[in-house]
């Protein structure tokens, strides 16, 4: 039989533990496709916040730093600055994303 369906590399094997209906699954799954097809991974590193996202560490199989609410920008420039030869991203939730200066 055909495979049609595989979880990428980049995602941990382990249970998804979000509440139903939360979309974080669904994201967690569409980043770790992109950075497979890229062929990306060694050289990634996710930066996320307090809150729900903090849970990437447990779900994503590359580096994931974690950042307080709000902070994940700076600490991606940052990071940026000092590792120029990797690929950094923040992931933010809706709440953190929100937060004024």
């Amino acid at each position: 039989m055909k495979k049609v369906f595989q979880r990428p590399s980049s995602l941990k094997q382990v249970p998804f533990r979000f509440c139903a209906g939360c979309g974080h699954s669904l994201i967690h799954r569409l980043i770790a496709e992109c950075i497979d097809m890229l062929g990306i991974r060694e050289k990634v590193v996710g930066i996320a916040p307090v809150g729900c996202a903090v849970f990437a560490y447990d779900y994503f199989n590359f580096d994931i730093l974690e950042a307080a609410h709000g902070r994940p920008p700076t600490v991606a420039t940052g990071l940026k600055r000092s590792m120029s030869d990797r690929v950094i991203f923040t992931y933010q939730g809706d709440g953190d994303l929100a937060v004024g200066a």
